[in-house]
């Protein structure tokens, strides 16, 4: 399966298997850091806004919004997917 993504991917990018083989442990790794610093940020704001009146919409936009500013006072530069991803991970952390 390992190899058929890499094939995959290589024909996609244009990236040969053994550059993908290198950049790709590199970015689960900094992936998986980022969520880690992210996600108690993302809990904190996401449960601060359970009870607001704003649309399901709102809410996430807003949060996205906060993320991001504490993401860069912790001198981070979350990505919106990391933002979303954590958004979720709270949700699901806190059970809504």
């Amino acid at each position: 399966m390992k190899t058929l993504l890499l094939k995959a991917l290589s024909l996609l990018t244009g990236a040969s298997k053994s550059v993908l083989e290198f950049i790709i442990p590199i970015l689960k790794h900094s992936t998986a850091n980022i969520l880690k610093a992210l996600l108690p940020i993302a809990v904190e704001v996401v449960s601060s806004l359970v009870d607001s009146s704003a649309s399901g919409d709102e809410k996430r936009k807003i949060a996205g919004e906060r993320i991001k500013q504490a993401a860069l006072k912790e001198g981070m530069d979350a990505s919106t997917r990391a933002v979303n991803l954590a958004i979720e991970l709270a949700l699901s952390r806190i059970g809504k």
